[in-house]
């Protein structure tokens, strides 16, 4: 891809986030005390097309924010990034936290910070792709997610 085309058209390989448009419920489960909570999800396209919004709030949890999710060009690149890259900004500590992502036809996938770093949720859409099913985890903890779209 051309910078030129770069910066006309938004990454084909952003197609595979389609499926995460919409609203979702989320029910939350820890995997050490068992402890259930709530939550939702919204995903929409920036104007433009190269940037999906992602804002989440658990309720009960006072975890409230927004991730920008998107293959970017950085300063003095002509090429995108070869990650997916989210960029987190929680809005009620203030902290900024960058996700690597990967979505494919069924799954889907987000490290913190690095894929290597141990600090991963890993689910799975179903065969509707209106439900994800998956694990967050990170040392000595994690929880169960299950993604309910609401406008499906």
């Amino acid at each position: 891809m051309t910078s030129e085309q770069n910066a006309s058209t938004p990454d084909p390989r952003l197609k595979a986030l389609d499926k995460l448009v919409g609203r979702w419920e989320l029910h939350h489960k820890d995997l050490n005390t068992g402890e259930e909570w709530g939550g939702q999800d919204r995903f929409e396209w920036l104007e433009g097309g190269f940037f999906l919004a992602f804002y989440h709030e658990e309720f009960g949890s006072n975890v409230k924010g927004m991730m920008l999710i998107g293959y970017e060009t950085r300063w003095g690149m002509d090429e995108p990034t070869q990650d997916l890259i989210g960029h987190w900004f929680e809005t009620n500590t203030g902290n900024h936290y960058v996700y690597i992502w990967d979505v494919d036809d069924f799954n889907i996938t987000f490290w913190l910070e690095g894929r290597d770093s141990g600090m991963a949720f890993k689910g799975k859409f179903s065969e509707d792709l209106n439900t994800v099913t998956g694990v967050w985890t990170w040392e000595g903890g994690g929880y169960e997610l299950t993604m309910t779209k609401i406008n499906a």
